[in-house]
């Protein structure tokens, strides 16, 4: 590959970059093509031309930023910071493989699940919700209408907040799904007529992920998708599981500090939230997008093709989608008991930007798309030649 860096000077220069940067260069990764041309890798002459800039616009964005940054090209690690604490009272400082909750970017792992069932044949996305949960009521709901949000569904935490009667035990999926059928609370429009981003709509299908593979929801996300992509510090928080504690706390600010951010009885309940993962795990997941190896690009076509056209910031298959300067971009964002966080994904430029916060404090958070418009503006563009 001749790598051409569009606007970045003539080939003496680059040359003379290559052998000032040669420390930044891993093994191989500039060779001597057979025409006698200097090549690196893409990757490579991203990180070299990109890294420092990156380094002043993270620093300028959020001095006070607590929590972990990293900038990806096509999965592959460009930048990577980590500041503060996660823990104020141990003082445990946060590294890149300190687990964060997820929050609603949560919903892109289910979503994956979802969709690895389909392509074994085992769950398709138009069939009803009923045809694989013969119980649930609402029998003109199909799968797709659950990862759209175009469902209907009310909000399960309205539901357990009229219908759960001790608010001291823990809420669990199966006491969600309990619920809807037992009662059967009004839909807000009939299945596709309509958008209504709800949480309710992951609850239910990690419920399915469990009936048709036979497993628990978490065995079946560490079997299927953390193992297998060796995302060795992910996994899904039960309370019922006094293993898996937590390290990295989440903080609100009070009028003198910060405090832990106060839990409830539904703070357990998974699919919609509740995925554990540390940059360097979803950095591996980032990968697997680009090589293949988690779904086939057939899917992630499908998982990235806007399920409501007349939105501008539409929602795919577990993933948000944004119309941005007339191309559509993969993100999510999450927010929940003091954890802000954020995952965009461009598979055109090849960027990707993940940010973990454990403190929901707006001085301390870069603005997510200005961030990334940020990026796009010192991107370099690479021509294969």
């Amino acid at each position: 590959m001749k790598a051409d860096v569009m606007g970045y000077g003539q080939p003496l220069i680059f040359l003379l970059l290559l052998l000032s940067f040669g420390d930044l260069f891993a093994p191989g990764a500039v060779s001597v093509a057979d025409d006698g041309y200097l090549s690196v890798s893409e990757h490579t002459l991203v990180r070299m031309i990109v890294s420092e800039d990156v380094e002043k616009l993270v620093e300028s964005v959020s001095p006070a930023f607590n929590g972990g940054i990293m900038v990806l090209h096509k999965g592959r690690p460009v930048y990577t910071k980590t500041a503060g604490l996660a823990d104020l009272r141990s003082h445990t400082v946060i590294e890149l493989d300190s687990p964060f909750q997820l929050a609603s970017v949560s919903k892109i792992f289910t979503a994956t699940a979802v969709l690895q069932l389909q392509e074994q044949g085992l769950v398709h996305l138009d069939s009803a919700i009923c045809t694989y949960l013969p119980e649930w009521p609402y029998k003109d709901q199909c799968v797709r209408n659950l990862l759209t949000h175009r469902s209907g569904l009310s909000r399960y935490m309205a539901v357990a907040g009229w219908y759960w009667p001790d608010k001291q035990v823990p809420l669990g999926n199966q006491d969600v799904f309990n619920q809807f059928v037992q009662h059967e609370p009004l839909t807000f429009f009939t299945p596709d007529s309509g958008f209504n981003y709800c949480n309710t709509n992951y609850v239910v299908l990690a419920e399915m992920v469990e009936r048709v593979s036979g497993k628990s929801f978490p065995c079946y996300m560490q079997d299927h998708i953390f193992d297998p992509l060796e995302m060795h510090n992910a996994f899904i928080y039960s309370k019922s599981d006094s293993t898996l504690v937590p390290e990295v706390k989440g903080y609100k600010p009070g009028r003198r500090r910060y405090n832990e951010a106060w839990k409830d009885y539904i703070d357990g309940v998974w699919g919609d939230k509740n995925v554990y993962a540390s940059l360097s795990d979803i950095q591996k997941f980032e990968a697997a997008l680009w090589d293949g190896s988690i779904l086939s690009d057939r899917t992630l076509a499908d998982m990235w093709t806007p399920g409501s056209p007349e939105r501008q910031f539409n929602y795919g298959l577990g993933w948000r989608i944004r119309l941005h300067a007339d191309r559509y971009i993969p993100y999510h964002f999450g927010w929940w008991r003091g954890f802000r966080t954020c995952y965009i994904h461009d598979p055109e430029s090849g960027i990707g930007l993940i940010m973990l916060s454990n403190m929901d404090d707006s001085r301390r958070l870069p603005g997510y798309w200005e961030t990334y418009d940020s990026l796009k503006n010192i991107w370099p563009v690479l021509q294969d030649s």
